[in-house]
């Protein structure tokens, strides 16, 4: 069944679609930490029509990981809804959100992601289009714009609103941006003024005074995490932590490195030995950083020859016997 209530409003605290990243194992960690709601990584609305086993797969999940969020891309309105509406059916997640905001060139040449900001006109028809299709709600996670200057930020969301959206997620940097230079809060101030509907704010959350920062300096109704997540999903706890005013205390290297090995073991069955090697690799890393000796660790992870290797890795780092 649905998750009871989904209210974007109380959901404070997402952790953000990111490809390669934000599958199964590391939506369960991040909501284990804190987060309220999770979303997939982003999906092909023409690869899942056309039943493509991988896309089909990036759409699983567990019930533990509710509530969840499908992430869709493309830019044909017609099969976005279909697609919609086949992952409602199929795979019954909390809501489903569309992707106007990937910077990556694969996806905006094809017209989809970031691509969509250039023609509101497209963007609304297929708002409009996946809101009739689902019964489910509909969210929209954008950029304030495709070049930095020109942003449309504010128009896209009231676009959203008026089209069926019920909340829009925003990364305040450009497409042109990438993910280079500060996220500029004052976008996420003047759309979230812009609607009614609710607005989580999406950029440069790393710390727990960055999310502090932001909720003050713009009023969002919620924070999306992405990169900051990434080997430190204890983040969602210590945001949740100086939100309630409580001391945020940062995880004891043996809590660090514990919650590393189980990932890797965790990783190596559902994926097996291979998969798990060579993603794990980077996960190990960034679980690493900011620790003693980092650097000189991660030259071995990345010429571990297998996962017993990344494990023992990981003990000798974190001092785990």
């Amino acid at each position: 069944m649905y998750f009871s209530g989904m209210n974007f409003n109380t959901a404070a605290l997402y952790l953000a679609p990111l490809a390669g990243i934000s599958e199964t194992l590391f939506r369960n960690l991040a909501r284990k930490c804190g987060a309220d709601a999770v979303i997939s990584e982003m999906v092909s609305a023409e690869g899942l029509l056309r039943a493509g086993k991988q896309t089909v797969r990036l759409c699983a999940f567990d019930e533990q990981e509710r509530p969840i969020g499908i992430q869709l891309f493309g830019s044909d309105p017609d099969r976005l809804a279909a697609a919609a509406s086949m992952v409602e059916s199929q795979f019954r997640p909390d809501f489903i959100n569309l992707n106007a905001g990937c910077p990556v060139p694969k996806v905006v040449s094809r017209n989809g992601g970031a691509a969509l900001l250039k023609d509101p006109v497209l963007f609304e028809a297929i708002v409009i289009a996946m809101a009739r299709a689902t019964t489910i709600p509909l969210t929209v996670k954008i950029r304030s714009g495709w070049n930095t200057g020109d942003w449309v930020d504010e128009e896209f969301a009231r676009i959203a609103e008026g089209s069926g959206a019920k909340a829009v997620m925003l990364h305040a940097r450009s497409k042109s941006m990438r993910y280079t230079g500060e996220a500029i809060l004052e976008r996420i101030l003047l759309a979230k003024k812009a609607i009614s509907i609710p607005l989580i704010g999406n950029g440069d959350i790393r710390t727990a005074d960055d999310a502090l920062r932001m909720i003050r300096e713009t009023g969002c109704d919620g924070i999306m995490i992405g990169r900051g997540a990434v080997g430190n999903p204890w983040l969602f706890g210590q945001i949740k932590a100086a939100m309630n005013g409580d001391p945020v205390l940062p995880p004891s290297p043996a809590e660090r490195g514990r919650e590393l090995l189980a990932h890797i073991a965790r990783f190596r069955e559902m994926y097996g030995e291979f998969y798990a090697t060579r993603e794990m690799r980077k996960h190990t890393a960034w679980y690493l950083k900011g620790s003693p000796h980092a650097a000189i660790f991660r030259d071995r992870i990345f010429r571990a020859k297998g996962t017993t290797e990344l494990e023992k890795i990981a003990g000798e780092a974190f001092g785990i016997s």
